[in-house]
């Protein structure tokens, strides 16, 4: 969605110094943008780390010495096959993210039942195959109810979660597979499951669930109900706490005088419903 652009000089948070030298952030708190594919989450934080710098020297603010010079965050990885709402923090809003990491997510997801790869997803190398024939639609909806409500689930290898001060995803690159590394599961809560564009052997699904459940995990697992295998096809993230797609900034709009009236909406709309 694009946005108008608006300047917003003085920070909603913060009086301007003594000196008046200008602020380092017209404003501080949260946003949020489409991460484009192919994309980390970490790409798109240092990208907009960069624009924001940019306008801190172009208004003569004073930049610290010490890195980074412009503090944001972001509320919650999304893989880089991924798409969707990621949630940012600028300044004083990186305090505000941890919310975001265990609150509720929204995912729109494609899958493809009769091969799995070692990512769970379109990126990774085929690594089983199985027969999908016996499957018909209305078993979907058969096993549905198995995966609404707190699960168990076992995250995938290619993860950024810490395993003895290393990220999964490391180990993976390293050659390491499922056979070689015990992967703990962990409870998860799903609100909501819908099925739709079932075509097989491709379906969709929509999720609403809690923070820390892995939508290629969750397919997944689908299929191993299914006695078949399954991969994750595509993955948007479509709400992440009150943002939605339609609240995101696309790339194109990706400018400093955007990023902060967003800030400067989202703060409003805070204040509205306090």
């Amino acid at each position: 969605m694009s946005t108008p652009t608006t300047t917003v000089w003085q920070s909603s948070t913060a009086a301007a110094s003594d000196d008046d030298v200008p602020l380092l952030y017209r404003a501080e708190g949260l946003f949020a943008v489409h991460k484009p594919l192919n994309w980390t989450s970490s790409n798109v934080v240092s990208y907009i780390r960069g624009i924001l710098e940019r306008d801190a020297r172009t208004r003569g603010a004073k930049l610290p010495r010490r890195r980074p010079r412009i503090k944001i965050g972001h509320g919650g990885t999304l893989d880089p096959l991924a798409t969707g709402v990621l949630v940012l923090g600028v300044g004083k809003g990186t305090k505000q993210l941890e919310s975001y990491l265990s609150g509720s997510k929204a995912y729109r997801a494609g899958a493809a039942l009769g091969f799995e790869t070692n990512t769970l997803d379109m990126e990774g190398n085929i690594t089983r195959r199985a027969t999908f024939d016996h499957i018909q639609p209305i078993d979907l909806e058969r096993v549905r109810p198995h995966f609404v409500g707190t699960i168990e689930q076992i995250p995938p290898l290619f993860s950024a979660i810490k395993q003895n001060g290393q990220r999964l995803y490391q180990k993976a690159r390293k050659g390491q597979t499922d056979d070689d590394v015990v992967i703990a599961s962990r409870l998860v809560t799903i609100h909501e499951l819908q099925f739709g564009n079932v075509d097989l052997p491709q379906f969709d699904i929509q999720v609403e669930c809690g923070g820390g459940t892995y939508i290629r995990s969750l397919i997944r697992d689908i299929a191993y109900q299914l006695d078949t295998v399954a991969t994750t096809t595509y993955l948007q993230r479509t709400k992440q706490g009150p943002f939605t797609l339609e609240d995101c900034l696309e790339k194109e709009d990706w400018n400093a005088d955007n990023i902060y009236a967003a800030i400067e909406r989202h703060q409003t709309l805070q204040e509205k419903t306090i």
